[in-house]
């Protein structure tokens, strides 16, 4: 009896952990955080997949739940979830304008949607249409200072397919006009108006109140954050002011968000309850009082232009509402569950945007917390502000590539004046737009309040030590983090929760795997994708160097603060050793303002600098060595063009020879090859002049005779770089040519371990749906 004691004993010990793992799975079946993760979950995945998922193959996986087994639940929302959102995608690309007719004019009618951007040169509009192209995102070189939404428009457009640049740590531009579902950009050559009525919209009642109380904020410099705060048009926040609220960590504020729909349901729902409870006793208050605050931030939300983040935080408001009215004794992680499934499958797409992980991991975070706050109202909420800027400071160094170490003060004491100021604010901007000559100038003095205020912000952001770049976080270290807040999430006792605090610790401390190091004489050369321009970022084991700057724009965009900045934060490198602008012409040097303004830059040589680049100019870093190949002094003279005045850099690590000529063209090509053509050969050449006829010429060609050729040029740009011939020129000597504007950035990494050349195409290595085939 023993013997039969102790066996079952022994087989109930090994079934214990099947059964336990199956009541679990039960258990998670009705449990909205877990249907949450397991929608989340498959709706990432879906998006992050090169090509949409075929819905052949999900509609097969879902034949696995109509057996009765733990788990069916969470993997048929999954399945679902996949579906639903592959259903969108692929109907999504079927819109999209066709790669082959980028560049095409063509002839077409629609309205004018959202709220239209008037900049100095140009305006820039949503063009929304009843057949594909359905939304196209236009700029005209016109002023059309009286373009409202819903104005119709018929002329001739041409179009491109949505592109942008392609490069590691910066902003994925083809993935926002994703997000905004366009499906084509580009520029009208010329439109005239329809004789169709304007459609009526939400948009243009916006712009209709931003006509109507611009003339009394005019003239003051608070006039686009009065404007983000009431109507959500941040069109009008200049350059400047978005830098110092990133600096104190206040953008939020600006933006309307769960923040500002919640003061403002919270504030109608304590009016209408105190009312009610005042004038009418008997009456339902609770579910009274929640309606009407319900309704108020319906209003809200539309009055700021219900774009997703205003949606999502309206759904969060929603779920909370609800629980109150339900009078239901509800967890907050279920209410912020239940919300997040209700945003996944009205916007799928909320999923790949920075907004939805900050705000629902904000809330999630801040919930946690508050269970160890102090009692005390004051001490508690400034713990509550510190432990939330220590929370996501992981996220916000993945995101943006920065964090701002003044934004627990600076949040503790304008959050509370939030708390007042919003819904004042909003009272003046209705009494403005109904009674003008009572609340035009209440508004006036509160923008005039503000602008009194602003220098003591701007003080805060001009503090040396206000933000700080830190290393950002590598995905295995995100991925750690995330798992630690599944663990903090499960039941108290629950074996391996004490993990958690160790998982996260890579996250906060930048850690990054050690594939990002480079041996002494390796060496790492990054041609970034800067559009129609150049861009060389040059990594030995310790050093840095950066060759020309890419473009500028008189719009104020240009490559340096866009591509180059970003990007070697990204790597880690914050120091550049060298800045070398090849020669002056802006498609090469536009950027280099913002890269000494954005990176501790020690040495500038070439154009721009007190240091020309002369040939005979060597160097060694890390047993990689440079050398200047042009100009000599007797090169230069005054009458001659800046592409001939470009430095040629040579570079040799472990034998493998890169050469940078700038724009030199065929002279100096002919020049350099007479001279020396031995001291020209290189494995890698960067294509002169992006590729054009009027350079790599077929004796510079021979000389240097590259197995490589990377050409830095704009997509579908108006000169047709790399020229066809010249790529043939390339291709008949056996060299591989690689373009930029097809390849995003090229990343060439030269070791001792690989002889061969290791070249990567960034549009390979991170393959995405939304990105332009």
């Amino acid at each position: 009896m023993r013997g039969q004691s102790t066996a079952l004993q022994a087989a109930h010990t090994r079934i214990a952990p099947v059964h336990l793992i199956a009541r679990a799975l039960c258990s998670a079946e009705r449990d909205p955080r877990w249907l949450a993760l397991a929608l989340i979950a498959a709706v990432g995945v879906a998006y992050l997949q090169a090509e949409p998922v075929p819905l052949w193959l999900i509609g097969a996986l879902l034949l696995l739940c109509f057996g009765r087994w733990p788990g069916r639940g969470l993997l048929l929302v999954a399945l679902c979830g996949a579906a639903w959102t592959s259903f969108g995608i692929q109907q999504q690309l079927a819109s999209r304008w066709p790669v082959e007719r980028t560049g095409e004019t063509v002839t077409m009618t629609g309205h004018v949607a959202g709220i239209v951007a008037y900049e100095a040169y140009r305006t820039r509009f949503v063009l929304a249409r009843d057949t594909p192209p359905y939304r196209l995102r236009l700029s005209w070189y016109e002023h059309a200072d009286d373009l409202l939404p819903g104005d119709c428009l018929t002329g001739a457009f041409k179009l491109d397919t949505p592109h942008g640049s392609a490069n590691p740590g910066t902003f994925d531009y083809e993935a926002w006009l994703w997000r905004e579902r366009i499906d084509a950009t580009g520029y009208i050559r010329q439109a005239k108006r329809c004789e169709t009525p304007p459609k009526t919209s939400i948009d243009r009642l916006r712009a209709l109140a931003m006509h109507r109380i611009e003339p009394f904020l005019d003239g003051s410099s608070m006039k686009g954050i009065v404007a983000a705060l009431t109507l959500g048009i941040r069109d009008a926040i200049s350059d400047e002011q978005w830098s110092v609220l990133r600096a104190t960590g206040t953008s939020h504020l600006v933006a309307i968000s769960g923040l500002h729909i919640g003061l403002i349901a919270a504030w109608l729902y304590a009016l209408v309850r105190w009312l009610l409870l005042w004038l009418w006793p008997r009456a339902p208050t609770t579910v009274l009082a929640g309606g009407v605050a319900l309704a108020g931030a319906v209003v809200y939300a539309l009055l700021a232009g219900f774009a997703l983040p205003t949606q999502r935080a309206l759904v969060m408001v929603a779920a909370g509402l609800l629980a109150v009215v339900t009078m239901r004794r509800i967890a907050i992680s279920r209410i912020l569950a239940l919300a997040a499934i209700a945003v996944v499958l009205w916007a799928p797409v909320s999923v790949i945007t920075p907004g939805f992980w900050l705000s629902f991991g904000a809330v999630a975070w801040l919930v946690y917390l508050a269970r160890f706050a102090s009692r005390r109202r004051i001490a508690g909420f400034i713990a509550l502000q510190l432990g939330l800027v220590a929370g996501l400071a992981p996220l916000g160094a993945w995101f943006f590539g920065q964090a701002s170490l003044v934004a627990p003060l600076v949040n503790a004491l304008l959050i509370p004046s939030a708390v007042v100021f919003v819904p004042l604010l909003l009272i003046v901007t209705i009494a403005a737009l109904i009674v003008p000559p009572v609340g035009g100038p209440l508004l006036a003095a509160i923008a005039t309040a503000l602008g009194w205020a602003w220098p003591a912000l701007r003080a805060v952001a001009d503090w040396p030590w206000a933000t700080v770049q830190p290393v950002v976080p590598g995905a295995a270290a995100l991925v750690l983090a995330i798992l630690a807040i599944v663990l903090l999430a499960m039941p108290r006792g629950l074996p391996g929760r004490w993990l958690a605090p160790v998982f996260i610790l890579p996250a906060l401390m930048g850690w990054r795997p050690a594939v990002d190091s480079i041996a002494p004489g390796a060496l790492r050369l990054t041609v970034l994708d800067v559009g129609q321009g150049l861009a060389v970022v040059v990594r030995t084991r310790t050093h840095t160097l950066v060759y020309d700057a890419g473009p500028a724009y008189r719009t104020g965009f240009n490559a340096g603060e866009a591509f180059v900045v970003p990007y070697l934060r990204h790597v880690g490198r914050s120091r550049v050793d060298t800045l070398m602008v090849s020669h002056s012409d802006l498609d090469h040097m536009g950027g280099a303002k913002a890269i000494v303004a954005g990176l501790d830059v020690r040495r500038r040589v070439g154009a721009g600098s007190a240091h020309p680049c002369r040939s005979g100019q060597r160097w060694h870093w890390d047993d990689v060595d440079f050398e200047m190949l042009y100009p000599r002094d007797t090169d230069i003279n005054p009458a001659m063009a800046n592409n001939a005045r470009s430095c040629v850099l040579r570079i040799d690590a472990r034998g493998t020879r890169v050469l940078l000529p700038g724009d030199i063209e065929a002279a100096t090509e002919q020049r350099l090859v007479q001279r020396n053509p031995e001291e020209l050969a290189a494995d890698v050449l960067v294509v002169a002049h992006h590729g054009s006829a009027s350079s790599s010429s077929k004796a510079f060609i021979d000389a240097v005779a590259p197995d490589v050729a990377l050409v830095s040029a704009g997509w579908h740009n108006r000169w047709g770089f790399p020229d066809r011939a010249v790529v043939k020129r390339f291709e008949a000597t056996g060299a591989k040519v690689v373009n930029t504007a097809v390849s995003g950035a090229i990343e060439l990494n030269i070791t001792a371990d690989t002889p061969a050349l290791d070249l990567t195409r960034w549009r390979e290595r991170t393959p995405r749906i939304w990105h332009t085939p």
